[in-house]
């Protein structure tokens, strides 16, 4: 498994890194009972954070829309998307919402939460055990994770400008249009989907977080699938990753 990235797009976006790793045969069907407790342990974590502070993760989503900015794309991260649904799904209002909608409540003092409305409910929906770690990690740790299904392994997976804009591609099939975010249709991570590719997006000021998701996510994935884990790291040249498994 390979990932190539266009050189020109570290000149454009200074302080770019991108934490990877590679898993093969992995078995994504059904409940995965490590992924599944992964998921909730990672929910109950953003519950407690997100209604304590519900603007926690906004500096990291700020980052990657300036990120797209800087490359000309109008895009939203997969980080801000599954914040924004989480955050709705858990009913915490939006301050711009709120504003409009009168939902500001003024209390005399501090109101009391009991635990289940601290702990809330696992809002995250389930899809596949893979996806379930990648959309965990990123409540966890608010940085940008995408998997993609890398077939056969042959095929290396490319980051680069085309008509215009910076897209993800697997051969000739885009997979991700504006470089992170979510509308392609090529790669994409199913129940049959064996061979992973895990790339971790980050920024300057967000790259140990992204150390910290590419290692937790490791392990997670190791535990989960009990298959080896190969990571990565990209930041100088040459831009590119092959992985051995």
């Amino acid at each position: 498994m390979k990932v190539v990235y266009d050189e020109s797009l570290f000149d454009t976006i200074p302080g770019l890194c991108i934490g990877i790793l590679a898993i093969r045969a992995v078995d994504n069907r059904g409940l995965n009972l490590d992924a599944e407790a992964f998921r909730r342990r990672c929910c109950t974590e953003a519950n407690l954070l997100l209604k304590m502070n519900p603007s926690i993760a906004e500096p990291d989503i700020d980052r990657y829309k300036k990120a797209l900015a800087h490359v000309g794309d109008e895009g939203t991260s997969a980080l801000e998307k599954v914040i924004r649904e989480y955050k709705k799904d858990l009913g915490i209002v939006e301050e711009e919402e709120a504003k409009e909608e009168g939902k500001y409540e003024i209390l005399s003092a501090p109101k009391a939460a009991n635990l289940d409305e601290l702990a809330g409910s696992d809002a995250l929906p389930r899809i596949n055990p893979v996806m379930d770690i990648v959309r965990s990690g990123m409540l966890k740790f608010h940085v940008d994770i995408h998997a993609y299904d890398m077939g056969d392994r042959k095929t290396p997976l490319s980051i680069r400008k085309e008509n215009g804009e910076w897209v993800v591609a697997l051969g000739d099939g885009i997979s991700t249009h504006h470089w992170f975010c979510e509308d392609g249709d090529t790669a994409l991570i199913n129940e049959d989907s064996e061979n992973i590719l895990i790339l971790i997006t980050g920024f300057g000021a967000s790259r140990k977080k992204v150390a910290a998701a590419r290692n937790e996510l490791a392990r997670r994935m190791k535990t989960a699938f009990d298959r080896s884990v190969e990571t990565g790291w990209i930041e100088v040249k040459p831009y590119e990753f092959t992985a051995t498994i």
